[in-house]
């Protein structure tokens, strides 16, 4: 549903309007980077799984618009295979998010069905009880802070690599904003990935925050196997770019005339615009990373095999470790508060010196929340209040009003 969005944005842009002029670019261009950056940081410091997962999707949609932005700004200065290479990566991104958006929600909810809870600060863990959806759900977040090879990287990086390309741009003004985009970019995925480390080290690592989670149970037969091809679409899409390009390449040659051209290329390889000597290759990344890992494995299991002594945990002298002493929701948040700290609309609850059961309370709300959406719903709904005495309840009252709307429409069209 939300890429409904994206589809009627690129529609009526590129096919409706067909040629909009390349400045009109600059406005989607702003509020996509605007965008990207509000929701990361709002994401940082929720408490809620679901409620940090929707502002990681606010987030990614603001990662489209930034693309969607590029490409007008390309299409209109008659660049188009640089106006296909950002599409690509809109597109890309779009199908992406998709899958690995469907597998977080599937195993927060799996969380939330198993526990009963949906607050952070009560959850940890949970791989123990729960390997199934812990190890699943680790697809999707790696592959949500656009970690090789998975999926989230491939389209962040084609959007980088437009970016890249902006000195192309025959406008000054343009060229010296462009580059900050592409730092704002990176610093939206480089908080994603704080944002996605916080959300698996609360849920699952550690020790339980409360003694009911010991009653945690995984998921059956059926909820695995709607994790498990999420997290198989998360690998393919990262492992074979060159496929799913070619595949939305019909799209960009219908909306902007050009496709990359992909003939002669590698089918592991990876060039978004050929003349130029920039390649990826997941397949072989993918080889270096077990390599690495089973290199390890060996060298740990046979070299130092005799040397290894299993013993407890060092913890200085102090043996009543316990769940409390675990990083919480909120202090995980707390730098992110602190460094943007004007985003935010915050109220504190602060123990006095004296109080017998001292308590600490923050609660973050979203300013346009409360400055925008609220006010503009209170409208709406003394709107409709106004008008409620319409709604008689009897049917004959009802056919009264459709019959009176046809016969204006009629007399309109007359």
């Amino acid at each position: 549903m939300l890429k409904t969005a994206i589809y009627g944005v690129l529609r009526v842009t590129f096919d409706l309007i067909g040629d909009p002029l390349w400045w009109w670019g600059l406005i989607p261009l702003a509020l996509g980077l605007a965008t990207a950056i509000f929701g990361v940081i709002f994401a940082a410091v929720q408490t809620d799984m679901k409620r940090l997962l929707a502002y990681s999707s606010v987030e990614n949609i603001g990662v489209l618009f930034t693309g969607i932005g590029l490409a007008i700004v390309f299409h209109g200065l008659g660049m188009t295979e640089l106006a296909a290479l950002a599409l690509i990566a809109v597109l890309y991104h779009s199908v992406n998010h998709a899958f690995m958006k469907s597998l977080l929600f599937l195993g927060t909810g799996a969380v939330l069905h198993a526990t009963g809870e949906r607050n952070l600060g009560r959850l940890g863990g949970l791989i123990h009880r729960m390997p199934w959806v812990a190890w699943l759900t680790l697809v999707g977040v790696l592959a949500i802070a656009g970690l090789p090879p998975l999926n989230g990287f491939v389209s962040e990086w084609l959007l980088l690599q437009t970016f890249l390309f902006s000195h192309e741009v025959p406008q000054p003004f343009v060229n010296m904003l462009l580059p900050l985009g592409a730092a704002i970019v990176a610093l939206a995925a480089a908080l994603a990935g704080y944002v996605m480390v916080k959300f698996f080290g609360i849920v699952f690592l550690g020790q339980p925050r409360e003694s009911s989670l010991a009653v945690a149970h995984d998921v059956d037969g059926f909820e695995k196997a709607g994790l498990v091809w999420l997290a198989i679409g998360c690998v393919l899409l990262g492992l074979l770019p060159n496929q799913v390009i070619h595949a939305l390449g019909a799209a960009t040659e219908q909306l902007v005339g050009a496709a990359p051209n992909l003939a002669g290329q590698s089918w592991w390889m990876l060039a978004p615009l050929t003349e130029r000597a920039v390649s990826y290759a997941p397949l072989v990344l993918l080889a270096v990373i077990v390599g690495v890992i089973m290199a390890t494995f060996l060298i740990v299991r046979v070299v130092y095999r005799r040397a290894v002594r299993r013993a407890p945990t060092w913890d200085c002298g102090f043996g009543r470790l316990d769940p409390r002493m675990q990083d919480t929701a909120e202090g995980f948040g707390q730098p992110i508060r602190h460094i943007f700290v004007s985003f935010f609309e915050m109220e504190r609850e602060l123990p006095s010196p004296l109080d017998q059961s001292p308590r600490y309370r923050v609660k973050v709300s979203d300013r346009f929340w409360k400055g925008v959406y609220l006010p503009i719903a209170g409208l709406l709904q003394r709107a409709a209040n106004s008008v409620a005495w319409l709604q008689q309840g009897r049917i004959s009252v009802y056919l009264t009003y459709s019959f009176i709307t046809l016969v204006l429409l009629l007399a309109v069209m007359l």
